[in-house]
């Protein structure tokens, strides 16, 4: 059954709203529980999480405010991040107030406020990222509450207050990036899986996510018939993800190859017998007491680690890789950044299938690919080169002494926020085109530019153009073209230092 659009189905309310008569779906606004089951997948979540709860909150004026929040909070996202709010960021505040007499939030002052903050960080000894939930859910209830003339403080009680300086929310240094798998890493895994695993679950979602840089919620979506092929040729898959904003699941489609193609299919013979049973579309299928679409709940501990410890694939330290599944993801933007994939013809090959596809591909090119050219240059162990690449280098040594490879890390960061990482076919131009246009325009030439930066990991496709440069600087000699040879000596001899100086610093490493 199709779910309902819940946002559609909520009415218009105001200060004036007799809260008696407003219905959430079967529901009534004045019930202490809601029933979700209308807006909820039917598969994905379990019968007991398809309910709003409000029980638990003693005082009538508290838990009224708390339903007023969730019904603003469901026209905006999903139930299940609603009961997320009420169940879990605001839970620790109703306690607050029924330990210290508030009655009405109406009643609570900037000083309580403060020592709510201090209670979760001492008392109760809150994880920073749940602690900065929860308090962002009460300035919300308040600012929303002022706007909406429910009862809250008619006063700025929250001024002065910041999350980044009470729980030390700063987001450049408490996000940990999803870092790619190191390469030989990543050959253990694919191996393992295509030739030793035989769970086949686990198998076929290794494979399609590191083949297609799926997330695990988008390969675990996946249905009978998913493989298609364009008119001209090319295999594609279909994707089934819901929208984080109201409306249909949309429809993501990516290319796919061989192998993704032999695990989807041995997939569906391996759970041919469950669809028939049950009547679900859906590829990852087990039983469990019923029949149901595996969740990617615990998705790590419970399918990854196994796999690696089953194959003890282990890192440079000798010790099991701890894998998670969105590296896969990272893995997958590292290796089209290494194959010099251009945006422009990512955009003309997926508009084969739509473009929605171009879309989907070209999100994996925003943040994703700037944190990985932000690895590749800025890295303690990057070997760089160019004509700022030793001021670059000198800088960066001041920046990292002394300091852990978490700090590196937060460093490296902050950088990435400052600079600018336009990829080029064989490095980046760290140019900042918010400036306004590079001064030599098109006509530059990025081997002699001191914005150009290269990496050794580019060296194999400068050594092929320096080979190709090479032939053909040849073919115009003997062709008595001097004009264009020179041209094309212009371009040889800034590369070939560069080649020489990459070359070196590969067998330095050696050494």
């Amino acid at each position: 059954m199709r779910e309902n659009n819940l946002a559609a189905e909520l009415q218009v309310v105001d200060a004036s709203t007799n809260w008696e008569t407003v219905m959430i779906g079967p529901s009534h606004f004045t019930d202490d529980i809601w029933d979700m089951r209308p807006f909820m997948p039917a598969k994905t979540t379990s019968e007991c999480n398809k309910y709003l709860r409000f029980y638990y909150i003693k005082n009538p004026n508290m838990k009224h405010i708390a339903k007023q929040y969730a019904y603003y909070k469901l026209g905006r996202v999903k139930p299940k991040s609603v009961q997320l709010y009420i169940y879990g960021f605001l839970r620790p505040f109703f306690e607050f107030c029924e330990l210290n007499g508030i009655h009405r939030l109406s009643e609570m002052t900037r000083e309580q406020f403060f020592e709510y903050n201090r209670w979760l960080k001492e008392d109760k000894q809150i994880a920073i990222i749940s602690g900065s939930h929860s308090v962002h859910a009460v300035e919300e209830i308040i600012r929303i509450g002022q706007i909406k003339g429910w009862d809250v403080p008619n006063t700025n009680i929250l001024r002065g207050f910041s999350l980044t300086q009470l729980w030390d929310a700063n987001p450049s240094k408490n996000r940990h990036k999803t870092k790619p798998i190191p390469p030989d890493v990543f050959d253990q895994i694919l191996y393992h899986a295509v030739h030793s695993e035989t769970d086949i679950i686990t198998k076929a979602s290794i494979i399609i996510q590191s083949q297609t840089g799926l997330r695990i919620h988008e390969v675990l979506s996946i249905q009978q018939g998913c493989i298609k092929t364009t008119s001209d040729g090319y295999d594609y898959m279909e994707v089934h993800v819901g929208k984080m904003e109201k409306g249909e699941p949309i429809v993501h489609k990516v290319f796919v190859n061989e192998l993704v193609k032999s695990a989807v299919l041995e997939l569906s013979e391996f759970t041919a017998g469950l669809r028939r049973e049950s009547g679900l579309k859906e590829l990852f299928l087990i039983r469990r007491k019923k029949i149901h679409v595996t969740g990617m709940e615990r998705w790590n501990d419970s399918r990854l680690a196994p796999f690696i410890k089953r194959w003890n694939i282990c890192d440079s330290k000798g010790e099991l890789y701890h894998l998670t599944s969105h590296q896969f993801r990272a893995t997958y933007v590292r290796e089209l950044v290494k194959k010099k994939v251009p945006i422009a013809l990512i955009m003309k090959q997926y508009a084969h299938v739509s473009l929605e596809m171009t879309a989907h591909y070209l999100t994996l090119q925003e943040e994703e690919v700037k944190e990985i050219y932000s690895d590749i240059i800025l890295s303690p162990d990057s070997k760089i080169a160019g004509i700022r690449a030793k001021e670059i280098k000198d800088k960066l040594a001041n920046l990292f002494h002394g300091k852990t490879r978490e700090e590196i890390d937060d460093v490296i960061s902050d950088l990435t926020q400052t600079m600018s990482f336009n990829p080029l076919p064989t490095g980046v131009c760290l140019y900042d085109f918010r400036r306004g246009n590079c001064t030599d325009g098109d006509g530059c030439f990025m081997y002699n530019c001191p914005n150009y930066i290269t990496e050794v990991q580019f060296l194999p496709i400068l050594k092929k153009e320096l080979d190709l440069l090479e032939t053909e600087m040849n073919r115009l000699k003997e062709l008595g073209h001097e004009r264009q040879w020179q041209v094309e000596y212009v371009k040889y001899k800034y590369l070939k230092p560069l080649v020489e100086e990459l070359g070196a610093q590969l067998e330095e490493e050696d050494d």
